[in-house]
């Protein structure tokens, strides 16, 4: 009975496992890089499809704030208006909503060993995934919050149809 038990934990075991997030990027996935200074943000590419897309921050960043317009409480996070992003660039974060994407709590070992995978609580991947609509979005590398007559460092991302 005990060795009966003791198959069965292991194999439990075994197939909990293997139902682990995966953190492969899949193969036909649309992926976008940023990489950010203190001078610029820049997109590759600029512009992506509506739908489900990944983010995958390139070195030297590590953080980056993707900003979207929402209002109110109630109103969903979503793209952005040309004004919008002017306000932001700015440095205007009135009728925001902020998402920080960032490689914290691991070593630059670490980062370089699961480049290109998804992060995953615990894991060290430089890749995310998200789902967008139709519009404009805004990344901002550094501080969001300047100084007044001070610009933030961002670059804006384009979803096409």
């Amino acid at each position: 009975m005990r060795r009966w038990i003791m198959v069965g934990l292991v194999a439990l075991t075994v197939t909990l496992g293997a139902c682990g997030p995966s953190t492969q990027v899949p193969a036909d996935a649309v992926l976008f890089h940023v990489a950010a200074d203190a001078e610029e943000v820049r997109l590759d590419p600029a512009s992506v499809p509506a739908g489900d897309v990944y983010l995958a921050l390139d070195e030297p960043t590590t953080a980056i704030h993707f900003v979207q317009r929402r209002r109110t409480k109630v109103e969903a996070p979503g793209p952005m208006t040309d004004d919008d992003l002017a306000r932001l660039a700015q440095g205007d974060l009135q009728g925001t909503s902020m998402e920080i994407f960032d490689l914290t709590g691991c070593d630059a070992a670490q980062r370089a060993a699961e480049r290109g995978r998804l992060r995953v609580p615990g894991g060290c991947g430089n890749v995310f995934r998200m789902t967008l609509v139709l519009g404009k979005y805004a990344l901002v590398g550094g501080d969001v919050e300047v100084a007044p007559g001070q610009q933030p460092t961002m670059g804006v991302l384009q979803v096409t149809p």
